[in-house]
């Protein structure tokens, strides 16, 4: 007697695990545009002003995105700061690494260094994005990696959406699947975007591996990595695909006729005259 209820207890709990695993369904985020393509501002709008500034998300939304995405890292002295590459050099009139200065010395620094006859622009704080986001739009905040184990950029975050009551309306992403299991358990109302693409990172986060275990509201792959295939697996999940970063029209239509749900842009005008 007790070895058959062990196994309908074994079996029980196969049939919840192959539930779990592979039958669930993601809660759609409200606040998505009920659009055939929704268009992301990568780093705002780079090509009109220097990337991840206050420009550069000001153009974005003049040209109409429905959402600007932006990255985030911690200074020296754990401030979240809205910055790309880990070092200076490419963008500002500075040098060394982000986690080795302190907010203050990057707040002297000069984003617009490479931009002639544009006034200085200063590295930006996450709060001074989320305050000036307006009604109704939508943010990515990439977390930036460059490490495994957490920085502690992920608690940091999620106070400052909570701070602005932009839970709702918010996607954190990121590359590390540890990093948004972290996310989404400080913040079971936020969504989360699982970026993938298939160069220069291991084996296994080579394919959308751990879709699976983390149940995304969004999947972000680079575009050259999109394919029906992928996008039916995602859909059939409730979970939509965001592809990055395309910026030609012909490729902007292609993917739209595949079904992707929305675009990450360096020219957000550009969606809009897709038909």
């Amino acid at each position: 007697m007790l070895a058959g209820f062990l196994w309908v207890v074994g079996i029980g709990a196969a049939a919840l695990f192959i539930k779990r695993w592979w039958f669930w369904q993601v809660t759609p985020m409200a606040a998505y545009p009920d659009a055939s393509l929704i268009c992301w501002g990568h780093r705002g709008s780079p090509m009109a002003a220097p990337e991840n500034s206050m420009p550069s998300f000001q153009a974005a939304i003049a040209a109409g995105a429905d959402g600007i995405e932006l990255d985030v890292m911690l200074s020296a002295d754990g401030v979240v700061v809205v910055r790309h590459d880990f070092d200076l050099e490419r963008t500002t009139d500075g040098a060394g690494w982000v986690d080795e200065t302190t907010f203050e010395d990057l707040s002297r620094l000069n984003v617009a260094h490479y931009w002639t006859g544009l006034k200085p622009h200063r590295v930006l704080r996450l709060e001074d994005v989320l305050e000036m986001l307006p009604e109704r739009m939508l943010i990515n905040i990439e977390l930036k990696p460059n490490r495994w184990l957490s920085t502690g950029v992920e608690d940091k975050v999620v106070a400052a959406v909570r701070q602005f009551g932009l839970v709702g309306r918010t996607v954190i992403s990121s590359f590390n699947p540890y990093w948004l299991l972290r996310a989404r358990r400080l913040e079971k109302g936020l969504s989360i975007g699982y970026i993938w693409w298939d160069v220069d990172v291991p084996w296994y986060l080579g394919r959308p591996t751990f879709m699976n275990l983390l149940r995304p509201e969004f999947v972000h792959p680079r575009y050259d990595l999109v394919s029906p295939e992928l996008i039916d697996r995602a859909h059939r999940h409730g979970t939509k695909v965001n592809v990055w970063t395309v910026n030609n029209r012909p490729m902007i239509k292609h993917l739209k006729s595949m079904g992707v749900d929305g675009i990450f842009t360096d020219f957000p005008e550009l969606i809009q005259t897709v038909e």
